[in-house]
């Protein structure tokens, strides 16, 4: 039997975290970019490099195609799967943003 985690506990409220990312339309945390980079590699796949698709492309698209939701792709996946999607946004943020990208606790 596997296990899934229907509603993230993650759910942190975005208002005690400092803005990490502000562009025309919205304002993200660093917990919210990641979140946004994990919903493009959930979706896609592993394409976010810059010769394929720009880290930050991939994040305003969630933003604006997907209402900015966060969460829904991790609706039927198993909290291993979720931690190792986040693990690998986090990652890629990381390396496009460099050391001004803080860390973010889970």
């Amino acid at each position: 039997m596997t296990a899934t985690l229907d509603t993230p506990t993650d759910r942190h409220d975005a208002r005690t975290e400092q803005p990490f990312l502000t562009a025309a339309e919205y304002v993200l945390t660093a917990r919210q970019l990641v979140l946004a980079l994990a919903a493009h590699l959930a979706r896609y796949g592993d394409t976010l490099a810059v010769k394929v698709v720009d880290p930050l492309c991939a994040i305003d698209a969630v933003m604006r195609f997907d209402g900015g939701d966060l969460h829904t792709w991790t609706t039927s996946r198993t909290p291993d799967d979720v931690a190792a999607i986040r693990a690998r946004a986090e990652h890629i943020a990381r390396d496009y943003f460099g050391h001004a990208f803080p860390a973010v606790p889970w």
